[in-house]
């Protein structure tokens, strides 16, 4: 189990390598003249593809298998690949590649997520869904990183290259992983498994829509708007952002296990927030550091313990789908994100992007909590009531 578990977080990583290596994308349209909010029509794509391909993930893995439905996600992000080198002669196939690469991207995420989860006790999945992720944080440091040395010594194929071997890599590991044995149980139907699942994480969709909304501002629009800090100011703030999360994720692993505790962590989105606002501002690398290790630290509290509450509701015959659903929420988010956020700088410029960002988020997470809070009011009460 041991060894599968590191064959599991390796695939977690590589997946998140093959996104954040890609931080620069939006340098490279502008190089070819686009607008920002082209930009972010094709930033944005991704996350529209990659929503629909989570949600799907889940009924397409309960009949034909978790580690098939990954397999065959890992053939489309090689075909991706293959269009971000086709852009070199075109730069229209920017859209066929990441309609590819978010397809296979969703498949491989959810397949071997779904195959992990179902592996360990209902108690330890939101846990195991934190750790999960917890490879892609230290991708976020090293992706950008390895982008900026690779596109400063020998350019962008290099990266567009790299998706290739990422994807063909993800492919063997996925090819060699044990295939469980066929359960026999029936598959529920999609309509009525989303319906169960939406009624029963709506709150948490909502918050992690919203998340997703503002994560896309600064993964969209870092690099143009702090390029004027110099050579390694994205790498800088994706650093910061990956060290917050390593020690948060690993620290507090077993001491969000009381729902007071959850909300608590969920409130320090209000530091997020405040980080977010301030990247326009930043004016020294270290700076860039400071801030993405504030967001980082929040990054691994706020999702494991989302990932927690969200857990201890999914629906006993659909944790496969609600599982999908709940992780690909954010991915609303994160397609309108990139081009609303691109016409505002268009119009006001990153600063009151930024900002507009920061007080969305601000906002969605007071809310969050305080319905969470005023819900298990509501509960309690019922409960003496019938008791009484």
């Amino acid at each position: 189990m041991k060894s599968n578990l590191i064959a599991y977080l390796g695939i977690s990583g590589l997946l998140s390598l093959g996104n954040w290596i890609l931080l620069l994308l939006p340098n490279y349209l502008a190089e070819r003249h686009w607008s920002s909010q082209e930009i972010g029509w094709a930033i944005g794509c991704f996350f529209l593809v990659n929503l629909v391909f989570q949600i799907i993930s889940g009924p397409l893995a309960h009949r034909r298998g978790n580690l098939s439905t990954a397999l065959a996600g890992s053939g489309l992000g090689l075909v991706g690949g293959i269009f971000y080198l086709g852009t070199f002669w075109h730069t229209g196939l920017i859209f066929p590649a990441r309609v590819f690469h978010a397809a296979g991207a969703a498949m491989v995420f959810a397949g071997a997520l779904m195959e992990l989860v179902k592996s360990v006790p209902p108690r330890l999945r939101g846990r195991m869904i934190g750790y999960y992720g917890l490879p892609g944080f230290v991708m976020m440091g090293v992706g950008p990183m390895a982008s900026e040395w690779f596109v400063y010594r020998w350019g962008f194929g290099t990266i567009f290259g790299a998706i290739i071997l990422i994807y063909a890599v993800l492919a063997l590991i996925l090819s060699r992983l044990p295939r469980p044995l066929a359960t026999g149980v029936p598959p529920q139907p999609f309509s009525e498994a989303f319906r169960d699942s939406v009624l029963r994480l709506r709150s948490i969709l909502v918050l992690s829509v919203f998340f997703g909304l503002c994560f896309s501002a600064w993964n969209s629009f870092l690099a143009p708007a702090v390029r004027s800090v110099g050579p390694g100011a994205v790498s800088s703030f994706g650093l910061g952002y990956g060290i917050g999360a390593v020690i948060t994720r690993l620290g507090t692993s077993n001491w969000l296990e009381s729902p007071s505790r959850r909300l608590a962590s969920i409130s320090t989105l209000l530091l997020y927030s405040l980080s977010l606002a301030l990247i326009p501002f930043a004016v020294t690398i270290w700076h860039l550091i400071l801030l993405g290790l504030v967001c980082g630290m929040v990054h691994g509290t706020y999702y494991p313990s989302l990932s927690s509450i969200a857990a201890e509701r999914f629906h006993p015959l659909h944790a496969g789908q609600a599982l999908s659903l709940y992780v690909s929420a954010s991915g609303i988010g994160m397609f309108v994100g990139p081009p609303l956020w691109g016409a505002v700088v268009d119009l006001a410029g990153y600063r009151v992007m930024f900002a507009a960002s920061g007080v969305v988020l601000a906002l969605n997470a007071i809310l969050f909590v305080a319905w969470q809070r005023r819900s298990k009011q509501l509960r309690t009460s019922s409960r003496s009531a019938v008791y009484h």
